[in-house]
Parts: structure tokens; C-alpha cells; sequence
């Protein structure tokens, strides 16, 4: 009697079919991942080529001077975040994905990505509204308001560092106990939460940074990229690879 596939392992019929494709449909989202991880990582490093956000120890008159000198310049800056910003929602939902097939439902670090992704991703997109307030105030609103808005627009950005340890955190139980991504990636990103810890430290700054929280604020940041951009390539390179191990 010819059989099905699936049903001379005892399965339903077609349950082979079905396998497969998920596992087209995975790769596919995985692709999809993938170029979302690479465009975020190129619209912000594309930014750090529009000018610069003024100090926030200016006068509100070297502020509103800063910001009307070159108006056009910080508002493509802003575009360019906010983009970055779109893209990396679908990376976090992406990478989100895969961590919680691998670990099942009742995975806690694939969750503690979710969540701890999703609070990083508001805390960048608070920020930028600030600096958008900032750009805009600067020509319409009360130029006395300049300096606190740059004093909110960089301190918001230490307020979310909590969110991305616990991301990194996340991200690196649930990769080396599942092995969805390669084991270096997990390692790694708990490097990146360890380094975003000592940058916690700026909440004791007074006028100058130390030594560690600026290596901590500058590795912790320049790991993410690099972990963002490392994990997009094994998603574009060997799509499924590890989750099919993993199983």
C-alpha cells in the first residue's frame, strides 16, 4: 500500500509536507530577519554621519545657535534613527521567534528578550522624540527650555541602558541553552550586558565621565552592533541551520 509522507513513521498524513513547510516559511522569516538586522545597523552608522547632537552642558543660546546652523542636517539625522529604529523592531520580533521555537513556550529567556527588546526599542524612540522636541524648539518654541531638553534627551538614553543588559541577558541564555544561534553569539552578548553594566555608573557622574563607564557606554554599544550585524549574517547564511539542531 503506497504510503504518505509522514504516515510510515505513524504520523498524520502529510505531516512530512507540513515539516518542510515550516522549515521554508522559518527561513524565509529568517531571511527577512536578517536584512532587517542589516539595515538597522547601516541607517544608524549612516547617522553618526549627520551632525552632531550639541552638548548638554551648552547655554540655550549656543544651543539654539548649534541646531538653526544646520537644521536640515539634525532632521535627516532624526530620519535616519527613526528608521533604524522600525528596522530593529523587526530584527527583535525576528530573532524573538526563533530563541522561542528553540526553547518552547514556557522559555523564560526567550520572553526576557521580548520584553527587555521591546522596553530598549521605546526608551531609543523616547529619546529621539526628545531631540526632535529639541530640533524643533530651536526656531519655534521657548529657547529657555534647550538646555533641559538636551539634559533629557541624555539621560533617557542611560535610563534604557537597563533594558538592553536584561535583552543581552536574555539573549545569551536562551542561545546557549538551545543552541538556536551559535554558542560564540551567547558568549558574546553576555559580554555586551557585562560592559552595559559598568556604564550604569554615570548616574554617579558629576562633571567628568570615568575611565569605565565610558568603556563600558562605548563597548557595550559598539558590541551590540557588532552582535546585531554578526547574528543578521548567520541568519542570511545558514537560515534554519541551528534551529533544526537544536530540535
Amino acid at each position: 500500500m503506497e504510503t504518505r509522507p509522514g504516515s510510515e513513521a505513524g504520523g498524520p498524513l502529510g505531516a512530512g509536507r507540513t515539516g518542510h513547510d515550516d522549515l521554508e516559511r522559518g527561513a524565509r522569516w529568517d531571511r527577512i530577519t536578517a536584512i532587517a538586522g542589516l539595515l538597522f545597523v547601516l541607517l544608524l552608522i549612516a547617522s553618526f554621519f549627520t551632525p552632531e547632537t550639541p552638548g548638554r552642558d551648552a547655554s540655550a543660546e549656543e544651543l539654539a545657535a548649534t541646531l538653526a546652523d544646520d537644521r536640515s542636517g539634525h532632521q535627516w539625522g532624526l530620519l535616519l534613527d527613526l528608521l533604524s529604529d522600525i528596522a530593529f523592531l523587526v530584527f527583535l520580533a525576528g530573532v524573538w521567534s526563533r530563541l522561542r521555537r528553540a526553547e518552547g513556550l514556557g522559555g523564560m529567556f526567550a520572553g526576557l528578550f521580548a520584553i527587555a527588546g521591546a522596553a530598549f526599542s521605546a526608551a531609543l524612540l523616547f529619546s529621539a522624540g526628545v531631540y526632535l522636541t529639541l530640533v524643533q524648539a530651536a526656531e519655534t518654541g521657548d529657547q529657555a527650555a534647550l538646555p533641559a531638553l538636551s539634559q533629557l534627551d541624555y539621560w533617557a538614553g542611560v535610563a534604557g541602558v537597563p533594558s538592553g543588559v536584561a535583552m543581552m541577558i536574555g539573549a545569551a541564555g536562551a542561545i546557549l541553552s538551545t543552541r538556536a544561534f551559535p554558542a560564540w553569539l551567547g558568549w558574546f552578548a553576555g559580554l555586551i550586558a557585562v560592559l552595559l553594566v559598568f556604564s550604569l555608573g554615570a548616574v554617579f557622574e558629576s562633571d567628568e565621565e570615568t575611565i569605565l563607564v565610558g568603556i563600558g557606554g562605548f563597548g557595550g554599544f559598539l558590541g551590540f552592533l557588532l552582535w546585531a550585524l554578526a547574528t543578521s549574517v548567520v541568519l542570511l547564511m545558514r537560515p534554519r541551520h541551528h534551529a533544526q539542531v537544536a530540535a
